[in-house]
């Protein structure tokens, strides 16, 4: 835009626009086409916007969030974060169902099995998945995934959007997993909603899968991360 247009926008007289862009100028948020006498967004914005990106902090935006599915639906709602070998539950809050399950914070997830850890899982890279299948799978339950059994889902995670644990970690427990990433589009946890099995409709639980998917596309975009 050119300075008679950014100050009628901005309701503000020239003289000060003008010196508010040389400003902006010097620090390279702003540039001058010297042709056309325009002004555009230059790339100090990029660095103020890593810089805002780097001090964001997940679970703090993802609280409110949870807080607000939990509360919605009454089922548990967790949060694990990912690490090279393993995701960490770094939040955790229960619906008026008020049921125990193993993910409590600070417990670790093994990638092998349950909702969150499969949901992250699957938008690995194929080397990092690679890794992972060399370490020896945890078992909780008869249902607990094989690296080879969750190589199978893995493709329909991904297509879905969400992943399913029927009893994987917690015999009668039955969840739901979507994942969370970051600016640069990369998987940084996963999150959960998990219930008792029993008498669980179909209705209830499309129910779960679209409010968890909702709530992790939330949470994702306020960490900055943009859907293709």
């Amino acid at each position: 835009m050119g300075l008679t247009e950014i100050s009628r926008i901005t309701e503000i007289n020239k003289s000060t626009v003008y010196k508010i862009l040389i400003s902006l100028q010097a620090h390279n948020l702003v540039s001058l086409n010297q042709a056309t006498k325009k002004y555009s967004i230059d790339s100090g914005v990029l660095e103020l916007s890593s810089i805002y990106l780097k001090q964001l902090d997940l679970r703090t935006i993802a609280h409110p969030w949870i807080e607000r599915l939990a509360a919605k639906s009454g089922k548990t709602i967790t949060l694990a974060l990912r690490k090279p070998e393993h995701l960490v539950f770094i939040d955790r809050v229960d619906g008026c169902e008020n049921v125990r399950f193993y993910c409590d914070i600070g417990k670790i997830a093994f990638y092998n099995s349950g909702a969150a850890a499969k949901a992250v899982f699957a938008h690995l890279t194929s080397e990092e998945q690679e890794v992972l299948r060399t370490q020896t799978p945890e078992r909780f339950t008869s249902f607990t995934r094989t690296w080879d059994q969750l190589m199978v889902e893995v493709p329909r995670i991904k297509q879905n959007g969400y992943s399913i644990s029927d009893e994987e970690v917690d015999i009668g427990v039955f969840a739901v997993g979507a994942p969370i990433f970051d600016a640069q589009g990369k998987v940084i946890a996963g999150m959960a909603m998990a219930t008792l099995k029993i008498n669980l409709s179909q209705k209830q639980i499309e129910d779960m899968i679209q409010q968890t998917v909702e709530t992790s596309r939330m949470i994702s975009s306020k960490m900055g991360y943009l859907r293709a």
